[in-house]
């Protein structure tokens, strides 16, 4: 709500000043015609327009110039109103200890003999873009689109291709609104497991991924119905269809269907929710998800894969906010549960092929800390872990990774965000994250990340 109110007075502010160079524009206009007004003939004008001497005092028809020069800065084929936004974001980072990733680590690993302790670097590929359309109404509901895309989507194998991220789509949708009633169809996040923490380090995948947030950026059709309570309060129920996906890698090119798309069975979820957060004293919202699919590997029997999910959001005060997510769950390697792991299976080497499902459980929890409208400061701590029981089914579980299962993956940050304008951003956070494989040595490693960006 913050967020949106900040946005809210940014156009606004847009709006004014636009309305005061039209102002102008009238005002010059009228000083040209007013020489010419003595000979101008009495009767009703044939202009659908007001006269230059009303323009000014017609609230409706600077209103619509308004939106006529709003059109007028992205024009589409279909005339209907396109919004350009994004985030020009610049990251450069210092590394301690095996991480799995240099820019953007979930993982650490105990050092390898002749291995650097660490690194620093620099990249701009949590650069985002993003559309959002207006469209007519359809069936009496307001349509809308909108598409998200980033650079994260890999480094080209050419000299300086490490500089070079390449294009890839996050979350694409198609909405239709009624007063109640929700229709979204396309690829977003997962509406059963709607928060993540703050974080300007970790924009390629949200923050806390494989430490307790499930996200996944899925195909699904998802249906939301909202029962008014009070004048602050509703009630919200969302249920939908999801594209089953699992952890495996898919090849350069083609599309190989997953374990769960095997099955040719899609992936049902559904989520109730209390919604108070536009209360004056101590807004909260509090939900409750699940999710269910099936997976199939090979001539194995399929296997059941499903969580039970609880969201809260709660203002404490005026400069406080706490907020979390915790899910339990079977196979969820597909939607980051599990340390992205669903199943485990023998050593490779041995002849006799077997497989085992992951029962895991995890989440994570952020306080918030808001002193003034420019500065906010975060404090996160997430957990996902493997149950040891199903981690022990082989003597040497493996997974789809080609190592050994994990069993407890931990991560928590420290950050503070300053905003000194409507656009300019600057943020600093420390991470460190601590990983226990099944039965080898756990390790630990820390990140330190400054932020620089620019909203448009």
């Amino acid at each position: 709500m913050s967020r949106e109110l900040q946005e809210t007075r940014a156009d606004l502010s847009d709006s004014r000043r636009e309305i005061q160079e039209l102002r102008k524009s009238v005002e010059e206009l009228r000083a040209r015609l007013e020489p010419n007004r003595q000979s101008e003939t009495a009767g009703p004008s044939a202009s659908a327009e007001p006269s230059t001497a009303t323009a000014d005092q017609d609230v409706s028809f600077l209103a619509a110039k308004v939106r006529e020069l709003h059109q007028d800065k992205v024009e589409s084929a279909s005339k209907y109103p396109v919004k350009i936004s994004g985030l020009v974001l610049f990251n450069s980072y210092l590394n301690h200890g095996t991480l799995d990733a240099e820019d953007l680590p979930s993982l650490a690993f105990p050092r390898f003999p002749g291995y650097p302790n660490g690194s620093l670097g620099a990249t701009m590929s949590q650069t985002l873009l993003a559309l959002e359309v207006g469209g007519p109404r359809v069936f009496g509901a307001r349509s809308s689109a909108d598409v998200a895309m980033d650079f994260g989507g890999g480094s080209p194998e050419t000299p300086y291709g490490i500089t070079s991220g390449l294009f890839r789509l996050r979350a694409a949708n198609v909405h239709l609104d009624w007063g109640k009633t929700s229709l979204n169809v396309g690829q977003d996040a997962l509406f059963f497991s709607p928060l993540s923490p703050t974080s300007y380090a970790t924009l390629k995948q949200p923050a806390l991924s494989w430490a307790g947030n499930l996200w996944v950026w899925t195909p699904q059709i998802e249906v939301e119905h909202r029962f008014a309570l009070r004048s602050n309060s509703a009630f919200f129920v969302q249920g939908g269809f999801l594209d089953p996906l699992t952890e495996e890698v898919p090849p350069f090119q083609g599309r190989m269907a997953t374990a769960g798309e095997a099955t040719r069975v899609p992936a049902v979820a559904g989520r109730i929710a209390f919604d108070r957060s536009s209360a004056e004293h101590y807004p909260f919202t509090i939900g409750f998800g699940g999710y269910r699919a099936q997976q199939k590997y090979g001539t194995f029997p399929d296997i059941d894969s499903w969580t039970v999910n609880a969201d809260l959001t709660a203002s404490l005060g005026r400069y406080l906010e706490f907020s979390g997510e915790w899910y339990r769950g079977q196979a969820v390697g597909g939607i980051g549960g599990g340390i992205w792991t669903s199943v485990v299976y023998p050593n490779p080497s041995g002849l006799q092929p077997a497989i085992h499902p992951l029962h895991s459980t995890g989440g994570w929890m952020q306080w918030k800390v808001k002193p003034t409208t420019r500065l906010e400061m975060n404090a996160a701590l997430g957990q996902d872990e493997n149950y040891g029981k199903d981690l022990r089914f082989f003597p040497v579980p493996f997974s789809g990774y080609g190592f050994p299962a994990l069993q407890k993956n931990k991560t928590g940050f420290v950050n503070a965000v300053y905003k000194p304008g409507e656009f300019l951003l600057f943020a600093l956070e420390y991470r460190r994250i601590f990983t226990a494989p099944v039965e080898s040595k756990s390790a630990s490693g820390d990140q330190v990340n400054l932020a620089a960006g620019v909203r448009f």
